[in-house]
């Protein structure tokens, strides 16, 4: 099972010459299906989700979509308050709910908030009784359960952002000791992918690139995943030239013995 997985897109924030170079590596892949880990817009205007949506759709897959912090209007701030997803849900709706693809079954989660009681409202929340939720749902899937969602519940160690999501060391905690063994996120606009442990478990938190012009310590990327019953391939691709490009790949197989800590994807440069 061929996965692609984007992240941060940023429309508002990013070019067309870069995201047709994705849509090509992506048509290139031959993936199965689209995970894109939260912040399709920039700003959160109707202009943008249109154009995030008409992208997508380019990419001719079935896809499962999450809200980022950047999907709330920025300068609405009614809307930000009362109905801070209303026009993520008018575009992306349709593809945030649980997706079959081959032998994964994929879960959302919303970690974005529209406003938070803390002067960074950029940063994740995880709802326990919403999490709690998805893992029920997920003990009943004969497929390997794969969690999305915007925010890493745990920071990432050498991640050019440090994460503070609320009750994320709780969520941790819950993941690890349920089926999932699968966490996919974006927002640090980074490619990395860590084993996260627990006494209870442990499960592979894997975070994509970013497909805008807002870089932090690598170029934009996105991953290619191969999932199945005994592991995970990541192949992170990097922006080079103008096109997108295969970094090494690293393999996770899942196994009952204690995995390796800190199994991070090759590392990659900022462009000057």
């Amino acid at each position: 099972m061929r996965i692609i997985h984007a992240a941060d897109i940023h429309i508002g924030a990013t070019s067309d010459a870069l995201l047709e170079a994705a849509r090509l590596a992506m048509a290139g892949a031959g993936g199965e299906a689209l995970v894109v880990s939260g912040d399709l817009t920039q700003r959160g205007t109707l202009a943008e989700f249109s154009g995030a949506r008409a992208w997508v759709d380019s990419i001719g897959l079935p896809t499962i979509a999450v809200p980022g912090n950047h999907d709330t209007p920025l300068l609405h701030a009614g809307h930000r308050l009362f109905k801070p997803f209303e026009r993520y849900t008018d575009y992306f709706g349709d593809l945030t709910r649980p997706l079959k693809a081959g032998s994964a079954r994929l879960f959302p989660l919303n970690t974005s908030r529209g406003w938070q009681t803390r002067t960074n409202w950029a940063e994740g929340s995880v709802d326990i009784e919403d999490l709690g939720d998805i893992i029920t749902a997920a003990a009943s899937a004969s497929e390997v359960p794969v969690m999305v969602c915007h925010h890493p519940f745990t920071p990432f160690s050498g991640a050019g952002l440090r994460t503070r999501t609320r009750r994320g060391d709780e969520a941790s905690v819950r993941l690890a000791s349920s089926p999932f063994r699968l966490l996919l996120t974006g927002h640090v606009h980074t490619p990395h992918a860590e084993w996260i442990h627990d006494a209870s478990g442990s499960y592979l938190a894997v975070s994509a690139g970013t497909l805008s012009l807002r870089l932090r310590s690598a170029p934009p990327g996105f991953n290619v995943l191969d999932l199945d019953e005994t592991g995970l391939t990541v192949t992170p691709f990097t922006l080079e030239n103008g096109a997108f490009v295969p970094l090494p790949e690293r393999v996770f197989p899942w196994t009952s013995e204690q995995p390796p800590s800190g199994a991070d994807l090759p590392p990659v440069k900022a462009p000057r």
